[in-house]
């Protein structure tokens, strides 16, 4: 599940001087071929979000550019996330029953809001028509 949480907005600077050719992102965290983590290019970030959000986390970036089947994330149960460009107006976030199949909850998560999300249980990401681009802290690593 998710939970929207007040926390102050990333300056629009700092979104503004975010490099937009995801193709110079370091390719290490790659998932197929829809989805990356990456902390290149998060100095300006990952130095503001330490000062104003958290400074026990260290911050990069997600890009999804295709859906994601139903998963649980390796190595975290909790995500902090800032999604910059939603990836479309209609991309949902499902999460399911352990199953895989039983939608539990289904979200539609605007830009500019930060939120945390369960990431230690199945969820899934559908409808992505352009780049799902968004920052993101991991709360309690494994």
């Amino acid at each position: 599940m998710i939970r929207y949480i007040n926390l102050p907005q990333i300056p629009a600077g700092i979104i503004d001087n975010l490099n937009y050719n995801f193709d110079q992102y370091d390719q290490r965290n790659r998932l197929g071929d829809v989805y990356l983590w990456s902390d290149s290019f998060n100095a300006e970030v990952n130095e503001w979000c330490r000062a104003n959000i958290s400074k026990d986390m260290y911050w990069g970036f997600q890009i999804i550019s295709g859906d994601l089947p139903a998963h649980k994330d390796i190595g975290t149960e909790i995500k902090l996330t800032y999604l910059i460009n939603t990836g479309g107006d209609g991309v949902l976030t499902n999460f399911y029953e352990e199953d895989k199949i039983t939608v539990t909850n289904s979200y539609n998560i605007p830009a500019g809001r930060w939120h945390l999300l369960q990431a230690n249980r199945y969820h899934s990401v559908h409808n992505v028509e352009s780049v799902r681009f968004s920052i993101t802290g991991r709360v309690f690593p494994k």
